[in-house]
């Protein structure tokens, strides 16, 4: 102990004399002789701070080192990559059935389920995203392990093929396909029409389709029940996916789409749309839409309140012999295609019924003359409109749409156009509009 005190004191004396602290080191000294308990404490104290202090250093260097070989594998995948596949050789070469379970052409189907980016926004998770975690597993990578015993290969042989199932196992194709983006609906309306002053009410049915957005894309044509209106549907689904639509130009300038079926006749239209290119896009969104869309089984009510016919709310009637006009004229889009149609003027120039339109002269002559008949043979049909009004609609033999007439105020005046168109159309003489 002597000799320790005799020691530190050595060491202490010059530092000491330099710090002029004699007095205060003397004093340190005479208590730590004193106090032989303090003395060892105060070195123990000193030794857990200088070991406190070298074990910070190392695990610093350490960590060091780790991060250091992370970057290196992240910049160097492949060099890790193959430096696993190395032992792997020696397992493909004892089980080389091994290779043929888990080929890469049977994984790869799993990176064409991504259809919806035209979804898309998404905004929801693509079927791609579901699929990856798939691609992370590969056959090498489970092998690795087993190459160290080299004694049983059969304990090679159960492991690779207990790795074979989870690289060849990707997620179920069809599971991505319930989470569409274009998710559309068939809205189906049960209009009731009601006239004033009356208890006397009228129904019909008719449907909408609308984006997921709410924005509606096409409407039908009316239907007598709700049975008759789901059969429509199916009706419109089978054109749409048949790709039967017309773009029209209007005699307002703006284009419009029509929806054909098989045989050419108008199921029902879309909206105006001031150009061209967003009549194309419109369709193109209703056959994505059509596609996923579900049928809303809770059908809309609406009334719509129309005015009672008046006594002397009606067309003046025309007398016999009195001549219209039948006027067909053409009109040229900006692409240049060129569309036919004819009008039915009465002879005080009311225009009563206005056609579709048609590719050619001879086909639009063709169709006037189909439109003669079947108003020689009274094909009309009345119906109430969402706007409060009636209009009227000339039919073929089939009851398929050929053409619809003008907004009127009430039934009476509707049905009394109806007459003029009768007695108009079978002595109007066809003119065109060059003429």
């Amino acid at each position: 102990m002597n000799a320790l005190l005799s020691g530190l004191k050595k060491i202490l004396n010059p530092i000491v004399d330099a710090l002029h602290l004699r007095g205060a080191a003397t004093t340190v000294y005479q208590y730590l002789q004193e106090n032989v308990f303090m003395m060892w404490v105060i070195l123990a104290f000193a030794v857990l701070f200088f070991a406190a202090i070298v074990l910070i250093i190392v695990l610093s260097v350490k960590a060091h080192k780790r991060a250091k070989a992370i970057r290196n594998v992240e910049e160097y995948p492949q060099a890790q990559t193959s430096a696993i596949q190395e032992p792997a050789e020696e397992v493909a070469a004892e089980v080389a059935p091994a290779q043929e379970v888990a080929p890469v052409e049977e994984i790869a189907p799993a990176q064409e389920i991504a259809p919806v980016e035209e979804i898309a926004p998404a905004q929801e998770v693509t079927p791609a995203q579901e699929v990856t975690p798939a691609e992370e597993v590969t056959p090498t990578q489970e092998v690795t392990p087993v190459a160290k015993p080299k004694k049983s290969p059969t304990k090679k042989k159960a492991a690779v093929a207990a790795t074979v199932p989870e690289a060849a196992a990707p997620a179920p194709i069809n599971e991505p396909e319930k989470q569409v983006k274009y998710r559309g609906k068939w809205v189906l309306t049960k209009m009731i029409t009601q006239q004033e002053n009356s208890d006397a009410t009228e129904e019909m049915y008719f449907f909408e389709l609308r984006a997921s957005n709410g924005e509606k894309l096409l409407e039908s044509q009316e239907y007598t029940s709700l049975s008759g209106a789901k059969k429509g549907i199916e009706t419109h689904l089978n054109n749409i996916k048949n790709g039967n639509f017309k773009v029209s130009l209007t005699k307002k300038g703006t284009y419009i789409f029509k929806l054909m079926n098989a045989k050419g006749m108008l199921l029902c239209t879309g909206e105006n749309y001031s150009q061209r290119a967003r009549c194309e896009s419109a369709i193109e969104s209703t056959k994505r839409f059509a596609e996923t869309a579900v049928i809303d089984e809770k059908v809309q009510e609406i009334v719509v309140k129309v005015p009672a016919d008046e006594e002397n709310g009606s067309v003046t009637p025309t007398a016999d012999g009195a001549i219209g006009k039948w006027i067909v004229s053409k009109q040229t889009d900006d692409l240049g295609d060129v569309a036919y149609y004819f009008e039915l003027f009465a002879n005080n120039g009311e225009k009563l019924l206005s056609s579709e339109d048609y590719t050619s002269l001879s086909g639009a002559l063709s169709g006037l003359e189909t439109h003669k008949k079947n108003i020689e043979q009274g094909n009309f049909r009345i119906i109430p409109t969402k706007r409060g009004d009636y209009i009227f609609k000339l039919l073929n033999g089939n009851n398929q749409l050929l053409c619809l007439g003008e907004h009127y105020k009430t039934r009476r005046m509707c049905q009394n156009a109806v007459e003029s168109v009768k007695r108009f159309a079978l002595t109007s003489p066809t003119v065109s509009d060059e003429e």
